[in-house]
């Protein structure tokens, strides 16, 4: 019997972060050679490919995204939002090189769509490449697990300034700590006309001291954050999508 086809579209617009969030003028090109040593370097993204089913059946979707769990750790890492036809999609994620907490060896890579406007991840992750530029993967959705493969997150995301408010560029760290365990990695990245970061913040089932409803505090480029947050681990809530701002103290 052929699989049915389905359609899955966000009930509302998603952040220009989540939208637009393609990477430039932080990373090299793909691979390439290292001058000094005559060595290839690693790529510093992937692009995967393959077939996506939600339910059982292969579906249409807006947007398909990537978070790569690492150490305990979880960062978005995809460098665009492209769209799911008929389950078959291509998504370039990157590595650690492009974005701090992103793609290595030892790492892996859950995938997100929408559904009914709700986030729901992968059920499954695959591992990232020990070689080469391109993987194969198929991810399942089950509306019935939402979270899927990826733990609960605390989601934020904005731009990053000095204590002067000068924007910072690109490649700028930024940390996220539960008193003095770090739960959240990141980097700031560019986005067309827009420079900031996307964070999650993780909880306790990922490290011992990233407690849920605890005060997230912040670095950013190693200095402290005026801004605190609370880590809710209820994904992104409403206002903090590309509007929750750190400045520099």
């Amino acid at each position: 019997m052929k699989a049915s086809r389905r359609t899955v579209r966000p009930a509302h617009p998603l952040p220009i972060l989540f939208l637009v969030f393609v990477v430039g003028g932080i990373a090299a090109a793909c691979g390439g050679d290292d001058r000094e040593t005559g060595h290839a370097r690693a790529p510093d993204r992937i692009t995967v490919r393959g077939t996506a089913t939600l339910d059982g059946a292969p579906f249409d979707a807006d947007f398909l995204g990537a978070v790569v769990r690492r150490d305990g750790l979880v960062t978005p890492c995809q460098s665009g939002i492209p769209g799911v036809t008929q389950g078959r999609y291509t998504i370039t994620v990157l590595a650690d090189r492009a974005g701090r907490g992103c793609g290595r060896q030892g790492a892996d890579v859950v995938f997100w769509t929408f559904v009914g406007g709700s986030k729901i991840y992968s059920t499954a992750a695959f591992a990232w490449p020990t070689r080469g530029r391109e993987a194969r993967f198929d991810p399942q959705f089950s509306t019935v697990v939402p979270q899927g493969d990826s733990p609960r997150v605390t989601e934020l995301s904005g731009e990053a300034f000095d204590r002067d408010g000068k924007r910072l560029p690109a490649g700028t760290p930024v940390d996220a700590y539960i008193g003095d365990i770090q739960c959240g990695v990141a980097s700031v990245r560019q986005a067309e006309s827009f420079t900031g970061y996307i964070l999650s913040v993780v909880g306790p089932d990922s490290r011992r001291g990233c407690t849920q409803g605890a005060p997230i505090t912040f670095q950013v480029n190693g200095r402290a954050a005026t801004e605190t947050y609370v880590n809710h681990l209820e994904g992104g809530r409403p206002g903090t999508g590309g509007t929750f701002r750190l400045t520099q103290s």
